[in-house]
């Protein structure tokens, strides 16, 4: 709840009140969405690809909305309605986000990466909340309106944000970072994702190391220092603030070794300290070293930050394990790259105790003029001794079924054109105590198969 007069809010936006009756109006919250602003909520019109927000100030009004921002000249203006005019209301938002941060007495962690950013906020998030008033990007809304949104969710209350930034372009990372102004950058690790936008990871590497660009003077950078690109790109910066490495490389600040990895979660130690958590795979393990850098920093005890790092509340289809009737599903069908999918395929020839194990993918997407032999790499390389049944979905994915088939038996790899034959044969093939790994890019919307498959029963 920002709680700001109307003029106040004008200022930081960089517009002016239509009228100075309106100027001591509390604002409670900024909305950008009619569909879900309350009373007493100020409505911010957001021009997209799609949709000018302008069209939707009448409803704003109509549901309780205590003011609006506009265009100037976009609607007419009145002596009933409070408005504050701007030039470009997308611009006037950034503004607003970004002015309010400044005027808060708040530490600020910003997060990119290829993969882990939302699990790795959550962590961060987790481990923080037992000393202090944290607040987070919900889910992953961590583009140019999801940042502004999430800054402006934070209270004078707030200790601490911990704020997700993605890209899918150039000079998008630098943007947000100056708009954040993050006290601590984190990037977790360079990935395929983007490929189509950025061309080569060592582009992905480059754009992601913006986010130093709006690290504050005493400001800390955090670093995967297993991700040779990373490192690479990073070695061509001229950097003057404190920079910390963590990884299983023994020069590290903070060396990882993995102990023990089980259905019940991974076993693993921080430069000699261990720790567990109820995830699953390796590349977890570095999301949860994250976390427990920023306890560290932040002063947490280790038995505060091991508590923080079991904590349930993190976002769904993120290598979530669910219990099913007899079996379970191994959910990880919110994203899917060749980095994020190997890891997930990794974590599944692991896992101990199944009599079954079954794999369930999907298109990898947004991957440029590699798509095709990245999908056949991944085909080449799954284990058909490690892994029993192989289910294949979209398009993208048949490249991975005619590299696989080429190693599994004819009746242990399936390619499906439609999701109805895949859920029908994944029906048949799913037995008690058998674990099912789901995975796919965000469109292919394997949720749709998990959704099935829970509701799944053995006589």
């Amino acid at each position: 709840m920002i709680n700001l007069r109307l003029k106040e809010i004008a200022d930081l936006a960089g517009g002016v009140v239509n009228n100075e009756k309106f100027n001591d109006l509390n604002v409670s919250q900024i909305s950008i969405d009619t569909r879900t602003i309350f009373e007493g909520e100020m409505y911010m019109p957001i021009i997209g690809e799609k949709l000018d927000g302008h069209l939707f100030i009448d409803n704003a009004f109509e549901k309780g909305a205590i003011a609006t921002f506009s265009k100037r000249g976009e609607i007419e203006d009145s002596d009933e309605r409070p408005i504050v005019w701007v030039d470009d209301t997308n611009k006037a938002f950034t503004n607003l986000a970004q002015n309010y941060r400044i005027s808060l007495d708040i530490k600020i962690i910003g997060i990119t990466g290829s993969n882990g950013k939302t699990t790795t906020k959550d962590l961060i998030s987790n481990v923080l909340e037992s000393k202090y008033s944290v607040k987070k990007t919900f889910g992953n809304l961590n583009n140019e309106i999801g940042v502004p949104r999430t800054l402006l969710s934070f209270s004078k209350d707030t200790n601490i944000g911990v704020v997700e930034m993605g890209t899918d372009g150039f000079g998008q990372i630098e943007a947000l970072t100056k708009m954040a102004s993050p006290d601590i950058a984190i990037i977790t690790n360079i990935g395929d994702s983007h490929l189509e936008q950025l061309k080569t990871k060592e582009n992905i590497a480059i754009e992601k190391l913006h986010i130093i660009d709006g690290l504050k003077e005493d400001g800390i950078f955090l670093f995967n220092n297993d991700d040779e690109i990373l490192k690479s790109e990073f070695k061509k910066i001229d950097m003057d603030k404190k920079v910390i490495s963590y990884g299983m490389n023994e020069d590290s600040d903070y060396v990882i070794k993995i102990l023990k990895s089980s259905q019940f979660g991974t076993k693993f130690s921080i430069n000699g300290k261990e720790f567990s958590i109820e995830l699953l795979g390796t590349h977890q393990v570095y999301n949860a070293t994250v976390a427990y850098i920023i306890g560290e920093l932040f002063e947490i005890s280790d038995t505060d930050i091991q508590e923080g790092l079991n904590k349930k509340d993190r976002t769904k289809m993120r290598s979530e394990l669910m219990s099913c009737h007899g079996f379970d599903i191994l959910n990880d069908s919110y994203k899917s790259n060749p980095q994020s999918l190997r890891s997930g395929l990794e974590t599944l020839e692991l896992l101990t105790g199944y009599s079954r194990k079954i794999a369930i993918l999907a298109d990898m997407l947004e991957l440029g003029n590699g798509e095709i032999e990245l999908h056949r790499q991944i085909g080449r390389e799954i284990d058909p001794t490690k892994i029993d049944y192989l289910l294949l979905y979209g398009p993208l994915s048949k490249y991975i079924y005619n590299e696989a088939v080429k190693n599994f038996l004819p009746t242990r790899v399936f390619y499906f054109d439609t999701k109805d034959k895949l859920i029908d044969k994944a029906k048949y093939i799913v037995s008690k105590n058998s674990i099912v790994f789901v995975k796919g890019s965000r469109s292919m919307k394997l949720e749709d198969v998990v959704e099935v498959l829970v509701d799944m029963k053995f006589e």
